[in-house]
């Protein structure tokens, strides 16, 4: 069973980076380490507005002198542009990403975003610079266009950031690191991609003369490269549901246009858009003032995380509990996958699902097989004295014991299987009423969802091991470290309260 976040963040590094994300990163760590700026930079470049806004950043935050250059550039736009009614970002730092943190550049977009107005007038303060060296390089300067794109990634990127931020910790009550959140996670994630996709893949008449880029895929090319040759079926071959009737290349059809409002768009694209009086909201909503090549990039960085999620999407198949939380969920159940999983070759995931959790459930937690083998040494059929037909007495026999069979612990889950959908949002504490009603399988049940979506709280707390075996405590066993931890833990997630009686 992989982490969640760590599939969202080879996602999210696809979708930035491309499919060759770790060597690209790679190679600007080695030039980081051998002192190579000029190259590390020309690297980052080839990654458009983002490679540029991380040399602005990195410009900044080079010297402290840049950085007191910045914050006072920060608080002299905050003093002109001063409203009471939105919260001052003047004081704001500006974020760099890394390798080893997830999300760290969509942070750091997220952050450049918030501080657009400060990067700009600072990037106009050090141009007036007579020294060339404390100059941003004209090639690092970002356009409108770059900021608009610079928009358009962090909106497709922030689902994946709150999909790691909402099950990064350990699961409290029904949510938030549960492990039933992947599959439903990934399925929220695969309709924002596809929704995306028919997006960014429309041609207006503006560009329908304009050299294609190879990155810019129709659909349906799309959709059979990401087919698998073995293995699990590919999830999607073929557009949204709600998309099926319109053209591939054509965006959903409005019986009106949508009405243009100005005070909905981000505050960095308001002055484009509604400066242009004779550009009509039709062309506003299909972003046609977005330039060909950076709807291409767009295109191609939304495919390359679609594959990205497909590859990690098909691996659930190689455990049979990623579909089992779904089902063990008293809200969801069965039902919930045979909504979702509507083709052909989907509808035999749904089978594949029940088949192996009962296979799971009956090979771990059958703990009425040996009780139903005693009850069954009896004849059913008891003989009686006379002309009675053994074969009669067998056939019977047999049969009675596969009913009792039926009857134990594998009929607990037929009997889940049949009950419709609850109205419950703790599904922990639903199993815990109804241990009697289901006693192997609540076990079954609360076994899965004490596995966590993501490894990050495990790694949380043995990186806490730190501050607890210091200099000054060398000499202390791995037991006693344990307990120390355990105990931590558990009070930190309210299991024990310290100070009050322990029940015997």
């Amino acid at each position: 069973m992989r982490c969640y976040g760590h599939t969202l963040n080879l996602v999210a590094r696809a979708f930035l980076f491309g499919k060759d994300a770790e060597s690209f990163e790679l190679e600007s760590d080695i030039n980081g380490m051998r002192g190579l700026v000029e190259q590390d930079l020309d690297h980052w470049r080839t990654k458009g507005p983002i490679g540029k806004v991380r040399s602005i950043v990195k410009f900044i935050r080079s010297s402290p002198q840049r950085s007191e250059q910045f914050k006072r550039v920060a608080r002299e736009q905050d003093h002109e542009e001063y409203r009471l009614c939105e919260e001052s970002t003047a004081e704001l730092e500006v974020v760099m990403n890394n390798e080893t943190r997830w999300n760290s550049t969509y942070m750091m977009i997220e952050r450049a975003l918030r501080k657009q107005i400060d990067i700009r007038a600072f990037i106009f303060a050090t141009q007036e610079e007579e020294d060339g060296a404390r100059q941003i390089p004209a090639e690092d300067i970002l356009s409108s266009e770059d900021w608009r794109v610079l928009g358009e990634v962090n909106e497709i990127l922030t689902p994946i950031y709150l999909q790691t931020m909402r099950t990064q910790g350990w699961g409290k009550g029904d949510s938030h690191g549960r492990l039933w959140e992947v599959l439903i996670g990934m399925e929220y994630l695969f309709g924002h991609f596809e929704d995306c996709k028919v997006f960014y893949c429309e041609v207006t008449e503006e560009t329908t003369g304009e050299t294609q880029v190879d990155a810019a895929e129709p659909i349906a090319s799309a959709s059979a490269n990401f087919r698998e040759s073995n293995g699990r079926p590919s999830r999607v071959r073929r557009l949204p549901a709600r998309f099926e009737e319109d053209e591939v290349y054509a965006l959903p059809q409005r019986s009106q246009p949508p009405r243009f409002v100005a005070s909905a768009l981000p505050l960095h694209s308001r002055a484009d858009y509604s400066t242009a009086e004779k550009r009509s909201a039709s062309e506003t909503w299909q972003k046609s003032t977005l330039p060909a090549d950076h709807r291409a990039y767009i295109r191609a960085s939304i495919n390359n995380g679609w594959k990205r999620l497909n590859e990690y999407y098909d691996k659930l198949g190689e455990s049979p509990l990623f579909a089992a939380a779904i089902i063990l969920h008293p809200r969801f159940g069965i039902s919930w996958l045979e909504a979702t999983w509507v083709s052909e070759e989907q509808l035999a995931w749904g089978r594949d699902a029940k088949v192996g959790i009962k296979d799971y459930f009956t090979r771990w937690y059958d703990a009425n097989q040996g009780l139903c083998e005693e009850t069954m040494k009896y004849d059913a059929a008891p003989r009686t004295m006379g002309q009675e037909d053994d074969q009669y007495t067998q056939w019977i026999n047999s049969k009675t014991k596969k009913a009792f069979a039926t009857s134990g612990s594998v009929g607990e889950l037929e009997r889940y299987l049949r009950l419709e959908p609850q109205d419950t949002q703790d599904a922990i504490q639903w199993w815990r009423d109804h241990r009697a009603s289901f006693p192997s399988l609540s076990s079954f049940a609360l076994d899965v969802f004490a596995i966590p979506a993501m490894a990050s709280d495990c790694e949380r707390q043995f990186s806490l091991a730190n501050l607890t075996l210091t200099s000054q405590r060398l000499s202390m066993g791995s037991d006693t470290l344990e307990h120390v931890q355990c105990l931590k833990n558990w009070v930190r997630q309210g299991g024990v309260k310290l100070g009050s009686w322990v029940g015997s």
